[in-house]
């Protein structure tokens, strides 16, 4: 005669979830002056931004959020970043009413599916983690392009009168605070 047995399961999963994410974006910084020369006048607007400069080749800001911007003054790229991290506690208990000759069986399945079950749930906090990442370096991105375009704008226009001084004597320089125009007179 059979008897029924209550199987109980309980089963723990313990992991530290690293996601790192970025993207990289390309500034548009025309060659007026030689490439030393406009390196420093962005590094000039970058710094009354608030970035530091690492050396003289990179600037770097974290931003509130935790997001990372970094500039590569040399190539003109800039490298948007996010590092997070998340320990998972997981527990998982299971438990079924068997037959005594499918008992042994039963666990090891029970085991298994519970086993499987804290697996799925550490892989979808880890893709919830990654996606909220994304979205931080998104919304970083969308907050600094503006911010970035006015630095090269602004250095744009100060290689613009440095050359046009470079050529002759400046007569008159007007500038359009709205549409960022710039006119420079100059007599040769």
């Amino acid at each position: 005669m059979s008897r029924c047995y209550r199987i109980s399961v309980s089963e723990s999963l313990r992991r530290h979830i690293d996601v790192d994410d970025g993207v990289q974006t390309q500034l548009e910084l025309l060659d007026i002056l030689p490439p030393e020369q406009m390196r420093g006048l962005l590094a000039q607007q970058l710094t009354a931004l608030g970035y530091t400069l690492d050396d003289e080749r990179t600037a770097t800001r974290t931003l509130p959020s935790g997001v990372v911007v970094t500039v590569d003054l040399d190539e003109g790229t800039v490298h948007i970043g996010l590092s997070a991290q998340s320990d998972l506690n997981l527990q998982l208990d299971r438990s079924t009413a068997v037959m005594e000759e499918t008992a042994e069986r039963t666990e090891r399945r029970l085991r298994e599916q519970t086993r499987s079950d804290l697996q799925r749930e550490a892989d979808a906090a880890a893709q919830s983690l990654r996606i909220e990442v994304t979205r931080r370096i998104e919304q970083a991105l969308d907050e600094i392009r503006s911010e970035l375009d006015g630095a090269v704008n602004r250095a744009t226009a100060e290689a613009l009168k440095i050359k046009a001084g470079q050529l002759g004597e400046i007569q008159e320089v007007s500038e359009d605070p709205e549409t960022g125009a710039i006119t420079i007179r100059v007599k040769v």
